[in-house]
Parts: C-alpha cells; structure tokens; sequence
C-alpha cells in the first residue's frame, strides 16, 4: 500500500520546487524581455502600422492614403508648390502629380534660372507688388544728329549719324542746332537711306545747306525691328482648327497636338488652351524661317526635316508685349523677372528685352501676356536667391547651372543632320530596331524611322 503512494508524493514535492524555478526565471528575465518587446515594435513599426490600417479599414470601410515610400512624393511641375505622398491630380491645374524622390535636387524648367517661395508675412514686409503682363501701344523717343546736305523746295537731304533708327513715314521735329534761338521744324521721313529724306511740313528759313540739325521723333515700336517681323492679328480660326495644345513643362519647346510623355524626360505632358490670339503653327527649329499651318510639310534646306508643331503669338496691331522698368532685374548680360506662378512663390525668368520705353521695355522672348510679375521688390527676390541659393534647390528644385567640360576627342553627330548633338537644344533620345539613337531635334525621328538602314550605317562609321 504505501510503495504505490510513493511515485504521487515525489510528484507533489517536485510542483513547489517546478514553480519557484519558473518564478525566479521570469523575475530575472522581465526586463530583457521588456527591451526585447520595445526594441521589435520599434524596429518593425511600419510593419505594424501596415496591419492595423488593414484592420481598420476593414473594421470601418475607410481608406487611408498612407504614403508610397518614405523618400518619395509627387509634385505638380506646373504648380510646384502642390506636393503629394501619394498619386494624385494638381488641384489647381489638374494635371497628373510627378514622382520624384523627397529632397531630390531636380532641374528647374529650361529659362527658369532661380525659383523662390516666400511666406504672406515675407511677402507683405518686403513690399512685395505684382501686376500681369499686357499688350501696350509703346513709343520710343529717339534723337539723331546731323548735317543738311542739300535742299529742294520743301525736300531736304541730310547725313545723320544714326539714321536706321527712324523708319519712314515717321513724324519728326527737325531743330536747328545753329540758328538763333534753334527754331524746330515739323517734318516727316520720306527715305531713311543715306542721305536721309525729309519733306518740311512749315516754313524753314533756317533750314539750308550745311545746317547742323538734329532730328526728335517719337517711333511706334511696333514699327521698328524685330517688332516689325513679329505676325499681328491672328487669322479666324478654321473649322476644326486646334484650340488646345499638350506641352512639356520642363522644355517648353516642346509641343503636341495630343497627350502622351515628353520625349526628353518622359514626364506628361500638360494641356493649354491656346487664347484669342495664339494658333498652332508648325516649323523647322533649325530655319524658323519655314513653317506651315498644317502637319506633314517639311523643310527643303534641311533635305525634308518634317516640321514640328508649335505655338505661334500674333500681336495686336500696333501693340507690343510690355513689362514694367521695375520688375526688371540686371544681372550682368541678362535681364531677369521673377514670374508668380501661385501665391509666394516666384519663378527667376530669363527675358530677351528691346530698347527701354520711358518705364516699360518691349518683350521680344521670355514672358507671355497674363503671366503675372513682381513689379516691386524683384531685387529683393534676386538678392534673397544670391544669398541662400539653397532655399529653393532643398525643396523645390535647383537650377541646372553650368555643366563641367566633359573632355572628348570626337564630337557626337545627329545621324540625319550630321549636326553636333546639342546645337538645337537638349538631344532627343529614341529607339530604334533595338538601338538607342541620340538625335539633334525630335524634327530627325520621322526620316530616320522612315529609312533607318541608312541612317544607322552612319553611327557604325562614326564608332569607327
């Protein structure tokens, strides 16, 4: 009886000693197992994070718009300062939002050469004031000195110094710079050809030859060059004629009649309603000379480049773009003006200006009518952007700068043009029978698909 109790009574003696083992194991090893704990949800937080948004989606039927990546964001190229850590639309210009990578250096569009963004409070201390861009009927004052070479009648000739700025038909003041009292003289120019022909419009005693005048006209400037060249009044638009275009953002150059990648950087192109007076045009980038107002023609001097689309600006008549002397920023060789592509921020433009108008200068490349400009504090914004150059570039973008030399001892050709690559602007890149071909312009695609046995033959002599 007792030898089939005793294996029970060891059983129960061994529980106490079981239990106190387990008891000091966890006493000891509670806070390693704390740390452990800690150090598991920290490190795998996202994982976590992952599992519990599942859970309360399907708890709530909401959805979470968690981001794509840590580093990565999207951003409209249009409206830089919409930023995004999922896909989405610009919900100012509705365009497709661009990934990139958070804090990613991009270029900033061609012709932007610095870009500023600045708060309300900045905005309203540095007296900021903008204003858009209009159309204006300018004139310029122009003087020129001379000698009267002989008079007709009414008829005078003359020798000017500077007698090509004033164009014929001008109305003009003829002073006398060698009479008593330098009377003037109403007159206007009949040929501006050496001599100079004026016919007087009032009496001119003092006027004979060898008199030592000068000549005071205020010229249009919509009649002097290139001015005079630029296309006025747009034709009425035809049936079916496009009114909206699809343009790259970065390489405005760049302009098509329907969506799709820009083929420089693969980035979407943007719709643009095309206004009052702009049309779609198509021309050769390398002899703006020829162009055509429809697709498919091309250019003889290029051997039948097919001509690419772009958008062609008719000024009013006898109007021309104008900018105010104020929003004008001199920088060495070039002339800048800090464009406001939405509230605070300010885009650095590269302008191409005409001879200054009393307080405006005429626009001759660089801005288009409506875009609006800081008329007061630019230097302000040009100063800010001189000394923190960094302030724009962490976020936003940075210029492109100036590239380093690259060293070489060929240089590459277009294949169709037999052009350097780089003379038309940035070199368009394209496939080929599973060659990648480096072109001067996206005008070269058309022939070289056409015949590409020929032009391929040419880079194999060229690796050669």
């Amino acid at each position: 009886m007792s030898s089939k109790l005793l294996p029970t009574t060891r059983a129960s003696s061994n529980r106490p000693s079981l239990l106190l083992a387990l008891r000091v194991a966890g006493v000891r090893l509670r806070f390693p197992l704390i740390l452990l704990a800690a150090f598991l949800i920290v490190g795998r937080w996202d994982v976590l994070r992952n599992y519990w948004d599942a859970i309360t989606r399907a708890s709530t039927g909401s959805r979470p718009n968690p981001a794509v990546s840590s580093d990565t964001e999207y951003f409209c190229p249009m409206d830089p300062g919409i930023v995004s850590i999922w896909p989405a639309k610009c919900a100012i210009c509705n365009m497709s939002l661009v990934r990139r990578k958070k804090g990613d250096a991009a270029p900033l569009p061609d012709g932007v050469v610095a870009r500023m963004q600045i708060s309300p409070y900045r905005v309203q201390l540095a007296g900021i004031r903008t204003a858009p861009v209009s159309y204006r009927a300018l004139e310029r004052v122009v003087e020129t000195s001379g000698t009267v070479r002989d008079r007709t009648d009414n008829r005078v000739s003359m020798i000017l110094h500077d007698h090509d700025s004033i164009p014929p038909g001008s109305p003009v003041e003829l002073i006398v710079e060698d009479a008593p009292g330098r009377p003037s003289v109403p007159a206007h120019v009949i040929e501006n050809e050496k001599p100079l022909t004026l016919a007087l419009d009032g009496p001119a005693e003092a006027v004979g030859a060898g008199s030592r005048v000068t000549l005071r006209s205020r010229v249009p400037v919509g009649s002097i060059e290139p001015f005079r060249s630029m296309p006025t009044d747009p034709p009425p638009r035809r049936k079916g004629e496009a009114t909206k275009v699809y343009v790259c953002l970065e390489h405005p150059e760049i302009v098509r009649e329907r969506s799709g990648p820009c083929p420089k950087d693969t980035i979407p192109l943007a719709r643009r309603d095309l206004r009052d007076n702009e049309r779609l045009n198509w021309w050769c980038p390398m002899h703006p000379e020829v162009s055509a107002d429809r697709a498919g023609e091309s250019c003889e001097p290029c051997g039948g480049m097919t001509l690419v689309p772009h958008v062609k600006t008719f000024n009013p008549k006898g109007q021309v773009l104008a900018v105010p002397e104020s929003a004008v920023v001199r920088t060495g060789r070039r002339a800048v003006v800090f464009i406001e592509t939405m509230p605070g921020m300010f885009d650095g433009v590269e302008v191409e200006l005409g001879p200054r108008c009393g307080d405006d200068f005429p626009v001759i490349k660089g801005l288009e009518a409506g875009q609006v400009v800081a008329l007061s504090g630019a230097f302000l914004l040009d100063a800010e952007t001189r000394l923190n150059p960094a302030l724009a570039g962490a976020y936003f973008g940075a210029s492109k700068g100036t590239a380093a030399p690259v060293e070489s001892a060929q240089v590459e050709l277009c294949p169709v043009t037999g052009k350097p690559l780089g003379s038309m602007g940035d070199p368009v890149t394209v496939t080929v029978e599973g060659m990648q071909v480096r072109l001067c312009c996206e005008g070269c695609e058309a022939r070289l698909r056409k015949n590409p046995s020929k032009y391929l033959s040419k880079l194999a002599d060229q690796s050669r």
